[in-house]
């Protein structure tokens, strides 16, 4: 009986213990925000983005340049049945090829964003904030209205990635 309440007594001052130490421990409070568009641009693979894009943009513009000539026709009046049926296969193959070209330029982007996801909360817990809000995201969606600029993290950020 005397083992059991010194073992009784032992874990409740473990617990009670555990839990002091841990209320010690200071919670983040401060809440900062970054341009993370400026972030992914300074990226160091930010390149492969933009020459999916460039490539995207080489093949998607004589399809919008055709399309907006027939769509043209279209609102005057003046196309055929046969512009009107090029009208829409062209659009339907426009729509495609943009969904390819996202594909591609997302699966190219993942990996810079998950990098950067990983760099923005080391910084953000070495410098004790316990939230990163996307500046422009928050801005226009009136959820901030003013931030103090000592609160933005974009630099750092920046500075933190791998070169």
């Amino acid at each position: 009986m005397n083992k059991n309440s010194l073992f009784i007594a032992l874990i409740a001052v473990l617990l009670l213990g555990g839990s002091l130490v841990a209320q010690n421990r200071p919670t983040p409070t401060r809440i900062g925000y970054i341009d993370a568009e400026k972030v992914v641009q300074a990226h160091k693979d930010f390149k492969k983005v933009q020459d999916v894009r460039n490539q995207a943009e080489r093949e998607l513009k004589p399809l919008r340049d055709q399309l907006q000539a027939l769509e043209a026709k279209i609102r005057a009046g003046n196309a055929s049945a046969k512009e009107q049926q090029d009208y829409r296969v062209l659009a339907q193959s426009l729509q495609e090829a943009g969904r390819k070209w996202t594909e591609r330029s997302n699966a190219v982007l993942k990996p810079i964003t998950e990098e950067i996801d990983q760099v923005i909360a080391r910084v953000a817990q070495q410098q004790g904030f316990a939230m990163i809000l996307d500046k422009k995201i928050a801005a226009s969606s009136g959820l901030v209205v003013y931030a103090a600029e000592e609160l933005e993290v974009t630099e750092a950020v920046i500075r933190a990635l791998p070169k």
